[in-house]
């Protein structure tokens, strides 16, 4: 006669199902990580975790916050759920509510009723309820990054151990992919700063052009951005706007400062700064696929531009959309031979060029956004902002 199963512990077949199910949890978990892993995109990294963190333990939203250790708070770095849009500012400091508090011990919270918890500081949007609350530390390198937070338990009262405990596992991978990403950005983000400050640094030979990279850059980042550009694209248009004229460090100085019009011969030296530029740039590795950039911003649509006669798409697209900012910046920037143009006067004349001077798709972006209002500097430093991962606008 067989022996009953000791009292308190689980029948042989509820202990196997319970070891399929947390192998199966396991598996889940690591192919998760290797996922993550995969990616030093950060918004990518976030995107997916909070998405898998949901899934994982069954959440009706989710948030991570990251750590701004300088200004002692967490901010969104993103959110799902119906009022994302609107909360996507808030910031919250270390030690209030209930991120705040597992930030400062590095202890995670599995709160059953919120209203209850005396750290909880209410919803920001009245049309959101809060009902229960699993809150966990990133932890990467020996130290709090940020809080993976998920919101009111899908299908039952509130979370549970098992969400805890699948939830601070997950946490692990994610941390350090965070981190690796954030290393990633901000090893990336100092060579285009380099880049840039060099490219700025060609630019004060001119006296009569300051700011006109960054303004290049900005106008060029805003046309990218309504074509439907990605992050990693804009990026590298960035990089190719800002270095656009860096072969002017090639002109003889005679041309670059005369205070009139050039002559044929004068310009016909000028025009050397595109390849002067490409060879530059084709000097450094990680910088070859901007070759196309420097030396085709002055290409027209018509195949009349310089210096390889381009036309049509045979153009790149990155120095389409530089040759419409550029040419943009250069008629409403003042030289000492003319007033620049006002800025409506030289809108329309970029619009009147579509299919001759310009590419078109270009053009018809840059007609989309001057009419709204958005081609301007301002929106192109918020724009570059949010590039740069700042925490305010990213």
């Amino acid at each position: 006669m067989a022996s009953a199963p000791p009292s308190g512990s689980a029948p042989p077949s509820e202990g196997a199902a319970g070891f399929r199910q947390r192998l199966a949890e396991y598996e889940t978990l690591l192919e998760i990580g290797v996922e993550l892993a995969g990616t030093l995109d950060r918004q990518r990294v976030l995107e997916l975790a909070l998405q898998h963190a949901e899934r994982l333990c069954r959440a009706e939203t989710g948030s991570i916050w990251e750590l701004d250790e300088e200004r002692g708070e967490l901010f969104f770095r993103v959110v799902r759920g119906q009022v994302a849009g609107r909360i996507r500012d808030l910031r919250v400091p270390l030690g209030t509510g209930i991120v705040g508090a597992v930030a400062v011990s590095g202890e995670p919270a599995l709160v059953t009723d919120a209203e209850r918890d005396p750290r909880w500081r209410g919803d920001a949007a009245s049309e959101f309820h809060t009902r229960s609350v699993l809150a966990v530390p990133l932890v990467a390198r020996g130290r709090v990054i940020g809080v993976l937070q998920l919101l009111n338990a899908l299908d039952r009262e509130a979370f549970d151990a098992d969400d805890l405990r699948r939830l601070r596992l997950f946490a692990g991978p994610l941390a350090h992919a965070l981190e690796n990403a954030r290393l990633h950005e901000a090893e990336k983000r100092q060579f285009i700063d380099t880049v840039t400050a060099l490219a700025e640094a060609v630019e004060k030979r001119d006296p009569y052009t300051g700011g006109h990279i960054r303004r290049v850059v900005c106008y060029s980042l805003l046309l990218g951005r309504e074509l439907g550009l990605e992050r990693s694209e804009l990026e590298r248009l960035w990089v190719g706007a800002a270095l656009h004229d860096i072969g002017k460090i090639a002109i003889p100085d005679a041309i670059l400062r005369k205070e009139s019009p050039l002559d044929d011969e004068e310009r016909s030296t000028m025009e050397r700064h595109a390849l002067e530029g490409a060879e530059i740039v084709a000097r450094v590795r990680s910088l070859r696929p901007l070759v196309p950039v420097v030396r085709n911003h002055h290409e027209r649509i018509d195949g009349n531009g310089y210096p390889d006669h381009l036309a049509g798409e045979a153009i790149p697209l990155a120095a389409r959309i530089v040759a419409v900012a550029d040419t943009y910046d250069a008629m409403t920037s003042d030289r000492p031979y003319r007033r620049g143009l006002d800025p409506g006067v030289a809108a329309a004349e970029i619009i009147g060029q579509a299919g001759r001077q310009h590419a078109p798709e270009v053009v018809a972006a840059f007609a989309r956004l001057y009419e709204r209002g958005e081609l301007t500097l301002a929106a192109g430093e918020e724009l570059l902002a949010s590039l740069s991962g700042h925490p305010d606008t990213d």
